[in-house]
């Protein structure tokens, strides 16, 4: 689904351009993806394990631009990508329709900026008005920065996944599956 490009300004007085994904973002986009699995243990995979090519990005970019109940949100600042968003259904069968998955990364840089809770508030809008009745997401137990967005939003925790996460130490970490009800 398509979202209209608008300008936001971050509260370090940077402007901001949010947008739909495109799949001319294919290369932009791993590029974004390397910087971010770099940056943060609390995604699911690391730089190495993100090993799209640019054609099979632009056909997932492809894919959730032609999808009517799918937002894919990009945030760019001096033609850098910065923070990524979406939020997709969980399929077309009756007895899931309903439901929605959510996620968003934002680079280091611009944690607390704001950015998160724009691109948050712009899934939210999107989600209601396709029809889904509640969204979803996982975080990572110690990652309390973005359980503390995911509550500003209205967020609950529903559940817990033991050892969710394997870090490379060998260490754990417990995912939350995380609520809305729209």
């Amino acid at each position: 689904m398509l979202h209209s490009s608008e300008i936001f300004p971050l509260q370090d007085g940077k402007e901001v351009v949010i947008r739909s994904a495109d799949p001319e973002d294919a290369a932009s986009m791993l590029q974004y993806m390397k910087i971010m699995l770099g940056e943060t243990p609390f995604l699911l995979r690391t730089p190495e394990e993100f090993d799209y090519t640019p054609e099979e990005e632009a056909r997932i970019l492809a894919g959730r631009k032609n999808d009517p109940r799918s937002l894919m949100l990009l945030a760019e600042t001096e033609g850098q990508i910065i923070a990524s968003a979406d939020v997709c259904s969980h399929g077309a069968r009756s007895r899931i329709r309903h439901r929605g998955e959510l996620g968003i990364s934002v680079r280091k840089d611009y944690w607390g900026q704001g950015i998160g809770s724009a691109l948050m508030e712009r899934l939210i809008s999107f989600a209601e008005q396709s029809g889904f009745e509640q969204i979803e997401l996982t975080v990572a137990a110690k990652n309390q920065r973005a359980q503390r967005l995911y509550r500003k939003y209205g967020f609950t925790v529903y559940g817990t996944r033991p050892h969710g996460l394997k870090y490379p130490d060998g260490s754990y970490d417990d995912d939350y599956l995380m609520i809305k009800a729209l």
